[in-house]
């Protein structure tokens, strides 16, 4: 059951980081769509999300 939770926390990570990586890449790219403020508001709780579950993961994984 812990190395299920383990996986599952790895792939929401995974998809938190995905969506923080491309919301937040615009902010360097050539052509911007929308202002900053909203490439902000969709990548940083998405970011928060990330780390959040990668830290979860490292809480279960040393069995805490």
């Amino acid at each position: 059951m812990r190395a299920l939770g383990l996986a599952l926390l790895l792939v929401a990570a995974a998809g938190a980081g995905t969506l923080a990586w491309g919301a937040l890449s615009n902010l360097w790219a050539d052509y911007r769509d929308s202002p900053t403020s909203t490439y902000l508001m969709v990548g940083l709780p998405a970011l928060a999300g990330c780390l959040a579950a990668l830290a979860a993961a490292a809480r279960l994984w040393r069995g805490r």
